[in-house]
């Protein structure tokens, strides 16, 4: 018979008090087992239902997506504000422009003609030497800086930058035109006219180039060289506000009032906006006797030039003229008070009060107008006037007498005051 593979048994233990105690033991341990088992599970359940969405949850933070820049928006917004006239507004929204398109160099220069235009000229200035700083290869930034730094009056700085212009093309005509210009504005006439010539001549169908050099012409006394060169310029760009004004210019410097007061009328058309056309306007149409024209032509000018002195200055002298005289004193109050300020608008506003007859304002105006400016005759001059008519002969005397000691040599009017000292003297 096969045999048959025996399992032993496990020895039998024999029960007693020492068996009972082990069993309580192991019962109790598979217990606490049991028990910290359940704790640990029901702990990594309420993680989970946490995880899921529970009240316990921390809040996520939303992240902030800046908005797309849009170039297109800002440079609209910036040509609205320059139509609207907002200085301000333009600047801002070019800047913004230019900070998305650094490189557009086109509306950079649009920006700074701008700013030049409306006297935001230290604007221009920084606005183009940032470009040119950050692009030392880029001659268009060249020469809207050596443009600004013009306007602005640097003139020994435009030549410095024009002077490297030409080191790297001795035949840029735009940079001689340049710097052409900043000599004559730095009183080097004749140096000035050699630049603007050679620009001319390496440039010939340009009409900016001869307009430049047709203005240096007349401001250099040859009106008849001047006509010459603005009357080609116009054939080139005959839609050019500036070549009329200063045809316009030119031919009344030679006494042909007639035909300027045909291009000054054109010029003011093609850019209402230029208040040098509407005061050279005025002035020539008060040289031909039309003061109430000359008067219209000049209130143009204040409302397109709000802030220039010499504006304000002829007005007042028109609206005296047209005997309305409150509104001279007004006009002579904006003189003074622009920056600089006519060196004659305070005298003429104290003869405006008189002639307004608002005698007492016009004394007590003057005698204050003198000790604050004690060097100007032309305060004397008046206040003697309002001394007379108040028969107050002496007092206009002292008066006139302090006129004469200040005046220029040359002035217009000390041969009637030295006569009036004779007359009053005579009293």
């Amino acid at each position: 018979m096969p045999r048959v593979k025996h399992t032993p048994r496990p020895p039998v233990v024999a029960r007693g008090p020492a068996f009972d105690y082990a069993l309580r033991i192991m019962s109790s341990s598979r217990l606490r087992a049991r028990w910290l088992s359940g704790r640990l599970a029901a702990a990594f359940a309420l993680a989970s239902v946490a995880a899921c969405g529970g009240s316990s949850k921390p809040v996520a933070k939303p992240v902030k997506v800046k908005p797309a820049i849009n170039a297109d928006k800002l440079l609209g917004d910036a040509r609205a504000a320059v139509a609207a006239g907002d200085k301000d507004g333009a600047h801002k929204n070019y800047l913004a422009y230019e900070k998305a398109k650094p490189t557009d160099v086109t509306v950079l220069g649009e920006h700074v003609d701008f700013l030049i235009k409306v006297g935001g000229i230290q604007d221009a200035v920084a606005t183009s030497k940032g470009y040119y700083e950050a692009h030392p290869t880029d001659m268009k930034g060249y020469h809207l800086y050596a443009n600004s730094l013009i306007a602005a009056g640097d003139f020994a700085t435009a030549l410095d930058v024009t002077g490297q212009m030409l080191q790297l093309d001795e035949n840029d005509a735009q940079a001689h035109e340049k710097r052409g210009r900043a000599l004559i504005l730095a009183g080097k006439m004749d140096d000035g006219l050699e630049e603007l010539r050679k620009g001319a001549t390496l440039a010939p169908q340009d009409p900016q180039l001869l307009i430049s050099l047709g203005s240096a012409l007349q401001r250099g006394g040859k009106p008849e060289e001047a006509a010459l060169q603005l009357r080609e310029a116009i054939k080139l760009a005959p839609e050019d506000a500036r070549a009329h004004r200063l045809l316009g210019k030119a031919l009344f410097d030679q006494v042909d009032l007639k035909e300027a007061q045909v291009y000054l009328t054109k010029a003011t058309r093609l850019d209402p906006n230029d208040g040098g056309a509407w005061f050279d306007l005025g002035i020539l149409l008060n040289k031909t006797g039309d003061n109430l024209g000359a008067e219209e032509a000049l209130a143009q000018a204040v409302k397109v030039q709000p802030k220039d002195a010499t504006n304000w200055y002829a007005y007042g002298e028109m609206l005296r003229l047209n005997k309305k005289f409150d509104e001279a004193v007004e006009a002579y109050k904006q003189a003074m008070e622009a920056t600089p300020p006519h060196k004659k608008a305070a005298a003429k506003r104290g003869i405006a009060l008189f002639e307004a007859k608002r005698y007492g304002e016009a004394e007590t105006f003057l005698t204050g107008v003198v000790r604050a400016d004690p060097k100007n005759p032309y305060n004397y001059e008046n206040l003697g006037v309002v001394y007379e008519f108040e028969k107050k002969y002496k007092l206009a005397i002292e008066m006139f007498e302090k006129f004469v000691e200040l005046a220029d040599k040359e002035d217009g009017d000390l041969p009637k005051v030295k006569a009036k000292i004779k007359e009053l003297k005579r009293k």
